[in-house]
């Protein structure tokens, strides 16, 4: 949580509000409250750390809390463990932020697989139900700051572009616009190499499967998860092939 949510999306989706001179004095009250709860949680894992992080807060947010800020402890070691109020919990908001990140992890990935600069503006589309859409909706802002990215629809109407890299997560389809951002005879060598490899894998995955010995010794969940494999590596090899057909003959 310190590593990922915090620091990885939390500061950088607060960094606009900290901006807005209206919208600061909330941001952080918040942000130190949950600087201050979290680095109670890990003091005892982290004790030097915690404390001089804690001295540092001290000097910029003396007084802490949410509804009625009180003065923080001088020292962490007597600050009282924090505790949990149930008042603050969303299910709704969990799940919206769940969405958002699979959706960021999704088209950071494919910025990453097809070497595109980080600063150049990538647009990206979701095709998912309707529910997903109405989360995913009020997220639309954090994704520019946070990945350089610029979405430009989501639900169940939601089409491929004609050059473009795909991602899955559950219940959706995350479909980046590449027209402009990369070489498309390239790509293409690219991905009759990612085919052979899958063809490799998929002989090897169906060879182990037709073994008499394997079938007979294997635990029967061991057979399953072969099985299971098997299933995921035909499905990606055809979607290469559907990829291929479509852009093959398409000029650069």
């Amino acid at each position: 949580f310190a590593w990922d949510e915090f620091c990885s999306f939390y500061v950088e989706m607060l960094k606009s509000r900290l901006q807005d001179q209206s919208a600061r004095p909330v941001a952080q009250r918040l942000l130190a409250h949950t600087l201050d709860v979290l680095l109670r949680l890990l003091h005892p894992i982290t004790p030097f750390v915690t404390e001089e992080v804690w001295q540092r807060l001290a000097e910029y947010a003396p007084e802490r809390g949410i509804d009625r800020p009180e003065r923080a402890a001088e020292s962490i070691m007597i600050a009282p463990w924090p505790t949990a109020d149930p008042r603050r919990y969303d299910p709704q908001m969990e799940a919206q932020f769940a969405r958002f990140q699979e959706v960021l992890r999704a088209v950071r990935d494919v910025r990453a697989r097809h070497n595109v600069p980080p600063r150049r503006m990538i647009r990206f589309s979701v095709r998912c139900d309707a529910p997903t859409a109405a989360l995913l909706e009020p997220m639309a802002v954090y994704f520019g700051p946070l990945a350089q990215a610029e979405p430009t629809g989501w639900g169940p109407a939601v089409q491929p572009p004609a050059l473009v890299a795909a991602a899955a997560a559950p219940g959706m389809e995350i479909f980046v616009d590449l027209a402009g951002l990369i070489d498309l005879q390239a790509e293409i060598a690219r991905k009759k190499q990612e085919l052979t490899k899958l063809q490799a894998l998929m002989e090897s995955k169906q060879k182990k499967l037709t073994d008499p010995a394997f079938l007979q010794k294997a635990p029967a969940a061991v057979v399953q998860q072969h099985r299971q494999s098997l299933q995921t590596l035909q499905e990606q090899y055809e979607a290469l092939q559907r990829w291929l057909a479509q852009h093959a003959q398409s000029p650069n």
